[in-house]
């Protein structure tokens, strides 16, 4: 059973719109989490078949709260505060579209750049991470909300494989913890042309 057998099967309603369209958007999650320092984005091409590329890119202060709090969970202690640049490109895949023709559920394949630093914020201590990535990542993306035509929201869920592990790294008495894996959770809003 191919994959193209299964988007075929599950999409068969999804060729509505028989434009390429173009979209740009901004991460309001990612950076509702992070107080809204910096930006995160994306930017994307969706084709004739409701297949779509785009870009994402990731340039977010992380914050001593969200890195320590539960949602993240990625320090154990506090005063650690961090800066994230990641860059993916990503493939998306219709896997349904509602009978309203305007919802989309995807699956998406991605390889990436994630480029993470964290610091102490009280001691001199800080390290740097830089790994290549590959990925999965599923979503909902809905398009013309608000019934303003073009308005979008893409609700995306990937995980992320780290070809150079993030080790346990202590920064004075608080732990980075160890990745192998990643997964996050983006939420988009923007604008398709």
């Amino acid at each position: 059973m191919s994959i193209c057998w299964l988007t075929n099967v599950f999409a068969q309603d999804t060729i509505t719109d028989q434009k390429i369209k173009f979209y740009v958007g901004y991460d309001l999650g990612e950076m509702a989490f992070n107080r809204f320092q910096n930006f995160a984005g994306e930017l994307g091409i969706k084709f004739k078949n409701n297949h779509a590329l785009r870009f994402t890119y990731m340039n977010v202060k992380l914050t001593e709260k969200h890195l320590s709090g539960g949602f993240a969970s990625a320090v154990e202690g506090e005063n650690i505060s961090g800066h994230w640049k990641g860059y993916d490109l990503i493939y998306d895949l219709p896997i349904y579209q509602f009978k309203q023709r305007n919802v989309l559920i995807y699956g998406g394949i991605s390889a990436g750049y994630h480029n993470n630093k964290y610091q102490h914020t009280v001691l001199n201590e800080d390290f740097n991470h830089k790994t290549n990535t590959v990925g999965l990542g599923v979503g909902i993306r809905e398009v013309n909300i608000l019934n303003i035509k073009g308005l979008y929201a893409n609700f995306h869920v990937p995980l992320r494989y780290y070809f150079n592990t993030l080790d346990e790294t202590k920064l004075g008495s608080s732990t980075v913890k160890k990745v192998k894996l990643e997964q996050t959770i983006h939420f988009f809003i923007g604008y398709e042309f």
